[in-house]
């Protein structure tokens, strides 16, 4: 009885986006959902939007789900609606105690979002992919006989190589177990370096802002080369909307936490910026028109574009020596070499 009511309690229903965050968008439990596919807006329910079914759900030793990672969320969120609500209200800057929370709670929704999954089994699949293409037949021999009770036929090493390496035949994912233990790790860096940095408060009289599926907003900085990835580190800034008419903006450290001057065409560059980040939908307040001036992007399927494809490394016979002695005989650097810096400091 004890074991059918812990499943009963158990909670299935996810949402990617916190319910604390779409109420400060919504108009009681209501609120506009735009998606990018083209379909028009409709008004939908908090409850029903942004949710994956036991998303954030381990599974223990004895394969059974564990939804306490959904408990922490949980409980980390009620801390923050509660320093959210002094922010929209005029708290600023924030004492020590109410910033971390804050930052912790942003860098929660940093990591926790679909696309950070994504990546995770796109890498995955990808590396995965290459191995399996640069090991040869050999290689799958390798495998096979690891595991065998009896010798290892070469139409078994045959049938499999063909398996494998078609490549757009099967995907690869990550465990849902490894994906959670990455978020831990990646909220423990965000948080850092969001504690760091410089913040500022944007908060509108009357403009209003968007929220977006994915709600933290890297800016890129406009001296960066277009070929050098976004991150927290190198960010120009980063944008969190957290409410209809706040935004909190965090730049490089320097000075104290400081409030910016709003006005329209600010919200419409944070509109701008919000939606882009955005995968499948956004949303806002159904008395608002925050869409005005803003071109919605389409809906985003990948996070990482991969320039050489797995077939492009296709070695049926195995790496040949040369190849093995490019990869291994990288002469040592002299005992005195420093690395090179590729900041301004």
């Amino acid at each position: 009885m004890g074991k059918s009511s812990k499943r009963e309690k158990r909670k299935r229903r996810h949402h990617t986006v916190p319910r604390l965050l779409l109420r400060r968008f919504a108009d009681g439990e209501q609120i506009m959902r735009v998606p990018l596919d083209g379909s028009e807006g409709r008004l939908v329910g908090i409850a029903d939007v942004t949710v994956r079914r036991d998303f954030y759900s381990l599974l223990d030793e004895n394969g059974q789900l564990d939804d306490t990672v959904e408990d922490l969320l949980g409980k980390l969120e009620n801390e923050a609606a509660k320093v959210i609500r002094e922010v929209v209200s005029g708290v600023w800057p924030l004492p020590p105690a109410e910033r971390a929370v804050l930052a912790e709670w942003m860098s929660a929704q940093h990591v926790r979002i679909p696309a950070a999954r994504v990546v995770n089994n796109e890498i995955a699949d990808h590396l995965g992919k290459i191995l399996i293409a640069m090991g040869g037949k050999s290689g799958i021999r390798r495998r096979l006989e690891e595991n065998a009770k009896e010798p290892v036929s070469q139409e078994q090493v045959e049938a499999l190589w063909q398996e494998l390496t078609d490549f757009d035949g099967y995907y690869t994912e990550v465990s849902v177990n490894e994906h959670l233990a990455t978020m831990a790790r990646a909220m423990k860096t965000a948080y850092e370096v969001f504690m760091a940095r410089s913040w500022g408060l944007i908060h509108f009289e009357r403009r209003a802002l968007l929220v977006p599926d994915h709600p933290v907003t890297l800016m890129r900085d406009d001296d960066m080369p277009s070929f050098r990835g976004v991150g927290i580190g190198n960010a120009a800034a980063i944008l969190v909307p957290i409410d209809r008419r706040a935004a909190i903006m965090m730049v490089a450290s320097g000075h104290d936490d400081f409030i910016v001057r709003p006005h329209t065409k600010l919200a419409t560059e944070l509109n701008q910026r919000f939606a882009y980040n955005a995968r499948r939908e956004l949303f806002h307040h159904p008395d608002d028109n925050p869409l005005e001036g803003v071109e919605l992007p389409p809906v985003r399927d990948h996070e990482i574009v991969i320039s050489q494809p797995p077939g492009r490394f296709l070695m049926p016979d195995g790496p040949s020596d040369a190849f093995k002695r490019t990869m291994s005989d990288v002469p040592e650097p002299p005992a005195d070499a420093k690395p090179p810096r590729f900041d301004a400091n």
